[in-house]
Protein backbone atom coordinates (compact mmCIF):
# COMPACT_ATOMS: atom_id res chain seq x y z
CA UNK A 1 0.00 0.00 0.00
CA UNK A 2 1.65 3.29 -0.61
CA UNK A 3 2.49 5.63 1.80
CA UNK A 4 -0.99 8.77 1.80
CA UNK A 5 -0.66 11.57 3.59
CA UNK A 6 -2.64 14.95 3.80
CA UNK A 7 -1.92 18.24 5.60
CA UNK A 8 -4.44 20.53 5.60
CA UNK A 9 -3.11 24.22 4.84
CA UNK A 10 -5.32 25.70 8.05
CA UNK A 11 -6.27 23.80 11.02
CA UNK A 12 -10.45 23.05 11.08
CA UNK A 13 -11.87 24.71 14.42
CA UNK A 14 -13.03 21.78 15.85
CA UNK A 15 -15.93 21.15 18.87
CA UNK A 16 -14.71 19.02 21.78
CA UNK A 17 -15.47 14.83 21.55
CA UNK A 18 -18.75 14.34 23.24
CA UNK A 19 -17.61 11.28 24.48
CA UNK A 20 -16.07 11.22 27.33
CA UNK A 21 -16.39 7.23 28.90
CA UNK A 22 -13.38 5.33 28.17
CA UNK A 23 -13.08 3.69 24.94
CA UNK A 24 -11.52 0.20 23.82
CA UNK A 25 -11.86 0.04 19.85
CA UNK A 26 -10.11 -2.68 18.23
CA UNK A 27 -8.84 -2.80 15.00
CA UNK A 28 -7.47 -4.70 12.23
CA UNK A 29 -4.14 -4.80 11.03
CA UNK A 30 -4.46 -4.24 7.09
CA UNK A 31 -1.27 -4.08 4.85
CA UNK A 32 0.15 -2.91 7.81
CA UNK A 33 -2.13 0.27 9.24
CA UNK A 34 -5.14 0.02 11.65
CA UNK A 35 -8.27 -0.18 10.09
CA UNK A 36 -11.49 -0.02 12.33
CA UNK A 37 -15.06 -1.27 11.45
CA UNK A 38 -17.69 1.51 11.75
CA UNK A 39 -21.23 2.34 11.14
CA UNK A 40 -22.00 5.90 9.67
CA UNK A 41 -25.45 7.17 9.34
CA UNK A 42 -26.66 3.09 9.14
CA UNK A 43 -24.18 2.39 7.08
CA UNK A 44 -21.12 -0.15 7.55
CA UNK A 45 -17.50 1.52 6.93
CA UNK A 46 -13.74 0.90 7.12
CA UNK A 47 -11.99 3.47 8.58
CA UNK A 48 -8.10 4.00 9.08
CA UNK A 49 -6.63 5.15 12.12
CA UNK A 50 -4.65 8.06 10.51
CA UNK A 51 -2.20 10.19 12.83
CA UNK A 52 -1.22 11.94 9.91
CA UNK A 53 -4.35 12.83 8.60
CA UNK A 54 -5.72 16.26 9.18
CA UNK A 55 -9.40 15.70 8.80
CA UNK A 56 -11.71 14.47 11.90
CA UNK A 57 -13.24 11.89 9.95
CA UNK A 58 -12.79 12.29 6.55
CA UNK A 59 -14.50 9.69 3.83
CA UNK A 60 -14.19 8.81 0.00
CA UNK A 61 -16.05 11.39 -2.35
CA UNK A 62 -18.02 9.22 -3.66
CA UNK A 63 -19.91 8.48 -0.24
CA UNK A 64 -22.41 10.96 0.30
CA UNK A 65 -23.51 14.38 -1.21
CA UNK A 66 -21.43 17.43 -0.57
CA UNK A 67 -22.62 19.48 2.71
CA UNK A 68 -23.80 22.39 0.57
CA UNK A 69 -23.16 24.91 3.94
CA UNK A 70 -19.67 23.42 4.58
CA UNK A 71 -16.97 25.29 3.23
CA UNK A 72 -14.21 22.95 1.06
CA UNK A 73 -10.76 23.32 2.09
CA UNK A 74 -7.40 23.09 0.53
CA UNK A 75 -4.90 20.44 1.25
CA UNK A 76 -1.60 19.37 -0.16
CA UNK A 77 0.06 15.96 0.22
CA UNK A 78 3.37 14.62 0.64
CA UNK A 79 3.99 14.43 -2.61
CA UNK A 80 3.03 18.13 -3.20
CA UNK A 81 0.09 17.02 -4.71
CA UNK A 82 -3.03 19.72 -4.44
CA UNK A 83 -6.50 18.46 -2.91
CA UNK A 84 -9.54 20.03 -1.99
CA UNK A 85 -12.07 18.25 0.50
CA UNK A 86 -15.57 19.31 0.92
CA UNK A 87 -17.35 18.97 3.89
CA UNK A 88 -20.01 15.89 4.30
CA UNK A 89 -23.20 16.06 6.43
CA UNK A 90 -22.62 13.19 9.09
CA UNK A 91 -25.26 12.52 11.96
CA UNK A 92 -24.82 8.98 13.51
CA UNK A 93 -21.37 7.77 14.00
CA UNK A 94 -20.41 4.15 15.39
CA UNK A 95 -16.92 2.59 16.19
CA UNK A 96 -16.58 -1.25 16.62
CA UNK A 97 -20.38 -1.08 17.75
CA UNK A 98 -20.01 1.50 19.97
CA UNK A 99 -21.86 5.28 19.37
CA UNK A 100 -19.78 8.16 19.52
CA UNK A 101 -22.07 10.31 20.52
CA UNK A 102 -22.19 13.64 18.18
CA UNK A 103 -20.13 12.42 15.40
CA UNK A 104 -16.87 14.74 14.37
CA UNK A 105 -17.28 16.99 10.90
CA UNK A 106 -16.61 15.40 8.26
CA UNK A 107 -14.81 15.99 4.73
CA UNK A 108 -14.22 14.30 1.72
CA UNK A 109 -10.87 12.15 1.08
CA UNK A 110 -9.88 13.66 -1.91
CA UNK A 111 -6.69 11.44 -1.99
CA UNK A 112 -6.37 9.81 -5.58
CA UNK A 113 -5.07 6.30 -4.43
CA UNK A 114 -6.84 5.26 -0.73
CA UNK A 115 -6.19 1.52 0.66
CA UNK A 116 -8.42 -0.68 -1.09
CA UNK A 117 -11.84 -1.59 0.91
CA UNK A 118 -11.47 1.83 3.17
CA UNK A 119 -13.85 4.16 2.84
CA UNK A 120 -12.07 7.14 5.12
CA UNK A 121 -9.95 7.64 8.06
CA UNK A 122 -9.99 9.12 11.27
CA UNK A 123 -7.65 11.93 12.07
CA UNK A 124 -5.34 13.80 13.87
CA UNK A 125 -8.83 15.78 14.14
CA UNK A 126 -10.25 13.41 16.03
CA UNK A 127 -7.41 12.26 17.95
CA UNK A 128 -6.46 15.29 19.59
CA UNK A 129 -9.06 16.01 21.19
CA UNK A 130 -8.35 13.16 23.72
CA UNK A 131 -5.41 11.12 25.18
CA UNK A 132 -5.28 7.75 23.25
CA UNK A 133 -2.69 4.77 23.15
CA UNK A 134 -2.40 2.42 19.57
CA UNK A 135 -1.23 -0.87 20.42
CA UNK A 136 -0.35 -3.11 17.31
CA UNK A 137 0.21 -6.10 19.59
CA UNK A 138 -3.11 -6.08 20.57
CA UNK A 139 -4.98 -4.47 18.04
CA UNK A 140 -6.83 -1.73 19.46
CA UNK A 141 -6.95 2.06 20.47
CA UNK A 142 -7.88 3.19 23.79
CA UNK A 143 -8.99 6.40 24.71
CA UNK A 144 -8.86 6.49 28.67
CA UNK A 145 -11.77 8.61 30.33
CA UNK A 146 -10.40 12.56 31.15
CA UNK A 147 -10.25 11.39 34.89
CA UNK A 148 -8.11 8.06 34.40
CA UNK A 149 -4.38 7.86 35.26
CA UNK A 150 -2.36 6.37 32.82
CA UNK A 151 -1.91 2.69 32.30
CA UNK A 152 1.57 1.37 34.16
CA UNK A 153 2.19 -0.37 30.76
CA UNK A 154 2.70 3.54 29.33
CA UNK A 155 5.58 3.93 31.16
CA UNK A 156 7.55 6.65 32.80
CA UNK A 157 9.48 8.61 30.38
CA UNK A 158 7.61 11.20 28.81
CA UNK A 159 8.73 12.86 25.14
CA UNK A 160 7.48 15.97 24.14
CA UNK A 161 6.23 16.37 20.52
CA UNK A 162 5.69 18.93 18.02
CA UNK A 163 2.68 20.07 15.42
CA UNK A 164 3.78 21.07 12.18
CA UNK A 165 0.02 22.77 11.41
CA UNK A 166 -2.13 19.47 12.36
CA UNK A 167 0.44 17.07 11.62
CA UNK A 168 2.88 15.69 15.34
CA UNK A 169 6.34 14.76 14.91
CA UNK A 170 9.28 13.99 16.77
CA UNK A 171 12.76 14.96 16.78
CA UNK A 172 15.27 12.27 16.99
CA UNK A 173 19.23 11.88 17.29
CA UNK A 174 20.79 9.99 14.45
CA UNK A 175 24.07 7.57 15.14
CA UNK A 176 26.19 10.20 13.59
CA UNK A 177 25.03 13.27 16.05
CA UNK A 178 22.44 14.65 13.34
CA UNK A 179 18.65 15.56 13.79
CA UNK A 180 16.14 14.16 12.56
CA UNK A 181 12.23 15.30 11.93
CA UNK A 182 9.51 12.81 11.81
CA UNK A 183 5.99 12.79 11.80
CA UNK A 184 3.83 10.26 13.63
CA UNK A 185 1.98 8.49 10.55
CA UNK A 186 -0.34 5.41 11.54
CA UNK A 187 -1.82 5.92 8.55
CA UNK A 188 1.75 4.78 6.64
CA UNK A 189 2.44 1.45 6.13
CA UNK A 190 6.66 1.89 5.85
CA UNK A 191 8.29 4.58 7.14
CA UNK A 192 9.78 6.89 5.20
CA UNK A 193 12.89 9.52 4.82
CA UNK A 194 13.96 11.94 2.59
CA UNK A 195 16.75 10.03 0.05
CA UNK A 196 19.24 12.91 0.63
CA UNK A 197 18.80 11.58 5.05
CA UNK A 198 18.76 7.97 4.28
CA UNK A 199 22.05 7.34 5.69
CA UNK A 200 21.44 8.75 9.26
CA UNK A 201 18.53 6.09 9.59
CA UNK A 202 21.38 3.29 9.34
CA UNK A 203 21.84 3.13 13.09
CA UNK A 204 20.08 3.68 16.05
CA UNK A 205 17.24 6.41 16.91
CA UNK A 206 17.24 8.08 20.28
CA UNK A 207 15.31 10.65 22.30
CA UNK A 208 17.40 12.23 25.24
CA UNK A 209 16.63 10.12 27.41
CA UNK A 210 15.46 6.92 25.51
CA UNK A 211 16.94 4.74 22.35
CA UNK A 212 14.64 3.61 19.68
CA UNK A 213 14.88 0.94 17.57
CA UNK A 214 12.99 2.36 14.86
CA UNK A 215 12.67 -0.15 12.09
CA UNK A 216 13.88 0.36 8.37
CA UNK A 217 13.12 3.28 6.12
CA UNK A 218 11.89 3.61 3.05
CA UNK A 219 13.91 6.64 0.76
CA UNK A 220 10.90 8.33 -0.70
CA UNK A 221 10.77 11.91 -2.03
CA UNK A 222 8.81 13.92 0.18
CA UNK A 223 7.42 17.89 -0.17
CA UNK A 224 6.83 18.41 3.52
CA UNK A 225 8.43 20.95 4.58
CA UNK A 226 10.40 20.68 8.10
CA UNK A 227 9.90 16.89 7.93
CA UNK A 228 12.72 14.11 7.06
CA UNK A 229 10.51 11.55 7.06
CA UNK A 230 7.26 10.22 8.55
CA UNK A 231 6.95 7.08 11.20
CA UNK A 232 5.00 4.41 10.19
CA UNK A 233 4.24 1.05 10.46
CA UNK A 234 8.04 -0.53 10.89
CA UNK A 235 8.24 1.92 14.13
CA UNK A 236 4.56 1.34 15.84
CA UNK A 237 4.52 -2.93 15.43
CA UNK A 238 7.50 -1.87 17.82
CA UNK A 239 5.92 -0.12 20.22
CA UNK A 240 2.97 0.75 22.42
CA UNK A 241 2.54 4.58 21.90
CA UNK A 242 0.49 6.61 24.47
CA UNK A 243 -0.64 10.25 23.32
CA UNK A 244 -1.60 13.35 25.30
CA UNK A 245 -2.18 15.66 22.84
CA UNK A 246 -3.02 18.89 24.94
CA UNK A 247 0.23 18.32 26.65
CA UNK A 248 1.79 17.33 23.16
CA UNK A 249 3.68 14.83 25.14
CA UNK A 250 4.14 10.68 24.26
CA UNK A 251 5.06 7.62 26.42
CA UNK A 252 6.66 4.96 23.58
CA UNK A 253 7.26 1.17 25.59
CA UNK A 254 8.43 -2.01 23.50
CA UNK A 255 5.97 -4.27 22.77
Amino acid sequence: MPLHRTLLVAAMALPALAVAAPLELPFRLEDGVPVIQARIDGREARLLIDSGGAAALALRPDWAQPDAAASAAASQDAQGQARLNRGLAVRQLELAGQPIGEPPPAQTWAKARRPAGVDGYLGWGWLRQRRWIIDYAAARLLLPAPEDAWPANCGDKPQRFEMLGSLPFVRLRAGDGSMLALGLDTGASRNVIQPAREPATAGPLAWENQALGAGGFAAVALQVPVLDGFLGQDFFKRYRVCVDPAGQRLWVQPL
